[in-house]
C-alpha cells in the first residue's frame, strides 16, 4: 500500500470554468489527470487531495467531479481548499456521499485518519500567514481559526493513536510566509512532530519554492497538480 498526494485539480464537469485559460499546461488536464493517476496508483493504494478540488458553487454542482475522484484507483482523503465553495459541513458532505455511493471518498476536518499501519494523515485547509504582503487586519481571524483546526487534527490523531506514528499534514496554503519565518502552523508541526507538510495553492512555479530552515515538518513538499505534471506524488517513502 502507498500513499500520494495531489492538490489544485480544479475539475469543473459540472460548471463552466475551463482551466485552459490560465495556459497551454491546463489543456485536457482532466484526461491527463486520469491517465497518470491510472499509472501510479494502485486500488489498495491511498491519495491526499489538499483542496481546490473543484470550481462547484454546491454539492450537486460537485457531483460530477467527485464521481470523475470516485472512479479513479485508491482511497481519498480530500481537504478544502480557498476555491472549494461548495464545501459545507462534514455531516452534509458525508451524507451527500453517502446517496450518492461515492465509497472512496473521505473528508478531512478537525479529524485525522490512519492510513496503513504506521502513518496518520491530518490537516486543514490553512490560510494566509501574517508576514505575506497581502495578509489584511481581516485575515488575522481565519488565520487564528485555522490553526485551531490543524491543532484539532493533530490531537485527534494524538488520541487515536498516542505513539509518535508517522504523521503527513495536509494544508491548502503553505504553512510558512515568503521569506519562511515560522508561523502558528511550523509551531504546531514541529509540536506534533510531523514528518511531512504536502501543501498546493502555488501555481506556474518553473521549480518548487526553496523552503527555509524554520521549525516544524521534517520536510515539505509543494504538490500543485500543474507543479506535479498531473501525477500524483508518493509520499510514503518521505515521511
Amino acid at each position: 500500500m502507498a500513499v500520494f498526494a495531489i492538490a489544485d485539480l480544479h475539475l469543473g464537469f459540472g460548471v463552466s470554468k475551463p482551466m485552459s485559460v490560465f495556459g497551454t499546461r491546463w489543456e485536457g488536464h482532466e484526461q491527463l489527470l486520469a491517465e497518470r493517476w491510472q499509472e501510479a496508483v494502485a486500488p489498495g493504494d491511498t491519495v491526499l487531495i489538499p483542496g481546490d478540488i473543484s470550481w462547484a458553487m454546491t454539492l450537486e454542482e460537485a457531483l460530477p467531479d467527485l464521481s470523475y475522484l470516485d472512479r479513479l484507483p485508491g482511497r481519498k482523503i480530500l481537504s478544502r481548499g480557498n476555491h472549494d465553495y461548495w464545501w459545507t459541513s462534514l455531516a452534509k458532505i458525508e451524507r451527500f456521499c453517502r446517496e450518492m455511493a461515492l465509497e472512496s471518498l473521505t473528508f478531512m476536518r478537525n479529524n485525522s485518519f490512519a492510513v496503513g499501519p504506521d502513518i496518520q494523515v491530518c490537516g486543514t485547509r490553512g490560510w494566509l500567514v501574517p508576514e505575506d504582503p497581502e495578509f489584511q487586519p481581516e485575515d488575522e481571524k481565519i488565520y487564528l481559526r485555522e490553526a485551531g483546526r490543524l491543532q484539532l487534527s493533530l490531537e485527534a490523531a494524538v488520541k487515536t493513536d498516542g505513539s509518535a506514528l508517522r504523521r503527513i499534514v495536509c494544508l491548502h496554503y503553505p504553512p510558512f510566509g515568503r521569506t519562511g519565518q515560522p508561523t502558528l502552523f511550523t509551531e504546531l508541526l514541529s509540536r506534533h512532530e510531523a514528518g511531512l507538510c504536502v501543501y498546493g495553492h502555488i501555481h506556474g512555479a518553473v521549480r518548487e519554492p526553496a523552503v527555509p530552515e524554520i521549525p516544524g515538518a521534517r520536510a515539505y513538499r509543494l504538490v500543485a497538480a500543474d507543479y506535479l505534471n498531473f501525477r500524483p506524488l508518493r509520499l510514503d517513502d518521505l515521511v
